[in-house]
């Protein structure tokens, strides 16, 4: 048995991670009573992780973070989000 967390969005279910379930499974769907974290929460909660983590970090980074996080975020001004 594997499980999976997401959230829902206008009726549907949004998995947090991208997982594919194979086919042919018999799959139950529980829906808690709790509210889930909306996508903005989580996107700034992961942002300040990694600005505390950088702020944190003491050892010089690789040639590569720059490219790599250069793809991903822009990281040019302080947002207040």
């Amino acid at each position: 048995m594997e499980a999976y967390q997401g959230y829902t969005e206008n009726g549907k279910v949004i998995p947090l991670t991208d997982q594919a379930i194979p086919d042919g499974r018999r799959a139950i769907v529980t829906v808690l009573e709790e509210p889930a974290e909306s996508r903005l929460a989580r996107q700034k909660k992961a942002l300040l992780a990694l600005e505390r983590g950088l702020a944190d970090c003491t050892e010089p980074l690789p040639p590569e973070f720059d490219e790599i996080i250069a793809r991903r975020v822009n990281l040019a001004r302080k947002l207040d989000i």
